[in-house]
């Protein structure tokens, strides 16, 4: 009995000391830290709390006293950077030094081989290939097929309408069916029908890819932080099942385009045409595995973003409804002079749209981190301090958001700061919705287009207002790293 006692004592006893050394790696390097707690690290919380909740109190915390603060993810060292000429360094001045996302890829699982998770070597190469796709000209020519689903999403929602007596509706939901239909047609070239069956194949894929269980967002992260150890015992990020998805809707959709010559000059066309050259060595420039990874990712961040985008904006609208008015009023106003004809031209000329869109991305950012690798051994500029390669650096995006410093009563919903006098007093980093630097979001013109064209169809023709069923506080939720509604975003809408 004693000798099982002595055991249990030394285990303990070793694994006391191991955290304490873990836990003591920012304090032996001179880095102000927060104190962690047990295995989990600052996150012990992480089934209790939002993970944004978790940065935002390290940042109220010490924003303003040190550049950088040190943090622990479990037992790994994360350097939270509070300062935003510090931030400009890290995306911009620097970016060499920190080119890598902290974000699990494995060659071995095809859909993590995404733009979002590659490596600088592999993101450095499908950047460049990709980056056509998402140039001004091909956001004209993909706006007439957006409006055309936001007329089809118009005469379905109010068909929807009609069957609810107190006319309170899951925006929320509504939202994911049209944006999904619109990556359908702009990215896939295919119909999923999403506003006529919500159920559907594409809806049920895109729920499965962003729904966590409370354990699942621990796991989640723990991939995310220890990646190199992950990727050698071959962990999956992805199921079979969405890989078979998708491998099956990029080999029938080539096989179909290229038996029937067919050209539409969308983002499939362009993959097919890298999939059809050689490089030097005779090799196409991009696999089927590799255009299923490209398809899946901008499935996945085209419709989630955008319809939580959409859906917080009405929300807020809702809530505002002297700011609703006032861009209904811009909207009809610009159509005015457009014949009531909504083109691409018509959409740019609406500003305070676009400060909505904005301050909406502000208040509920679809990242609250961007996450970098230190590429190499780097000196802090103006510190002692050194980041070893290797280390995991988090910029607060949501926290950034909220600084009363940068942002006078950053909980109100107010467009206006996004006027351009207002931007230009601003530091250039104190709005990363869409992240910056060379590694920023590739699709933000596609996504914005879409989040636009809906709310025009939208406003043009319904009165949002809050519902019995609405919060006064947006609640998000726990189990997710994007920032997606807990319950929906109930509203009450009424014809205009």
């Amino acid at each position: 009995m004693n000798y099982w006692l002595l055991i249990g004592w030394i285990c303990i006893s070793a694994v006391y000391a191991f955290l304490k050394l873990k836990f003591s790696y920012w304090d032996l390097r001179g880095v102000k830290q927060m104190v962690p707690g047990r295995l989990w690290g600052n996150f012990d919380k992480l089934t209790s709390v939002n993970n944004c909740e978790v940065w935002q109190e390290i940042y109220d915390e010490l924003k303003g006293k040190v550049q950088l603060a040190g943090t622990y993810i479990f037992t790994r060292p994360i350097a939270l950077i509070l300062d935003l000429d510090l931030v400009k360094t890290i995306l911009i001045k620097d970016f060499h030094m920190f080119s890598d996302r902290s974000a699990y890829s494995n060659p071995k699982d095809i859909l993590s081989q995404h733009l979002f998770s590659a490596d600088t070597k592999l993101w450095k190469s499908l950047r460049g290939k990709l980056t056509p796709t998402f140039t001004t000209g091909k956001m004209r020519f993909m706006f007439p097929t957006m409006v055309e689903v936001s007329q089809k999403f118009i005469a379905t929602f109010e068909e929807g309408l009609q069957k609810i007596p107190d006319r309170c509706v899951d925006i929320y939901d509504w939202n994911g069916r049209f944006t999904t239909d619109v990556i359908g047609s702009c990215v896939f070239g295919i119909d999923c029908n999403s506003l006529n069956d919500p159920n559907g194949e594409f809806r049920k894929i895109g729920r499965r890819t962003f729904g966590f269980s409370p354990s699942g967002i621990r796991w989640r992260l723990f991939k995310q932080v220890y990646i190199k150890y992950f990727r050698f015992l071959g962990a999956r990020r992805f199921s079979h099942v969405l890989e078979n998805f998708f491998l099956r809707i990029v080999n029938d959709t080539v096989l179909e385009r290229e038996r029937r010559n067919i050209h539409r000059n969308d983002f499939i066309d362009i993959l097919i045409e890298l999939k059809n050259r050689r490089d030097e060595n005779g090799k196409p420039l991009l696999s089927i595995d590799l255009m299923a990874a490209q398809l899946f990712v901008f499935f996945a961040a085209g419709f989630e973003t955008s319809s939580s985008n959409m859906s917080y904006a009405l929300f807020e609208l809702a809530k505002n409804p002297d700011k609703q008015q006032k861009l209904r009023e811009e909207i009809c106003q610009v159509m005015k002079r457009y014949n009531n004809e909504l083109s691409y031209e018509a959409m740019m000329e609406m500003t305070y749209l676009h400060e909505v869109i904005t301050e909406t991305l502000r208040l509920y950012p679809a990242l609250v981190t961007l996450q970098r690798i230190c590429m190499e051994d780097y000196q802090v500029p103006g510190t002692d301090i050194t980041l070893e390669k290797g280390t995991i650096v988090a910029i607060p995006v949501k926290a950034i958001h909220y600084d009363p410093q940068i942002y006078e009563n950053p909980h109100e919903f107010l467009p206006e700061r996004f006027e351009p006098e207002e931007i230009q007093n601003r530091h250039p980093q104190a709005f990363l919705g869409f992240g910056d630097g060379p590694r920023n979001c590739i699709g933000l013109r596609f996504g914005r287009m879409q989040v636009k064209v809906g709310l025009i169809a939208l406003l043009r023709q319904y009165k949002f207002s809050i519902s019995p069923k609405t919060p006064q506080v947006m609640e998000i939720s726990k189990h997710s790293l994007a920032q997606v509604p807990a319950k929906g975003v109930w509203l009450r809408v009424d014809k205009l």
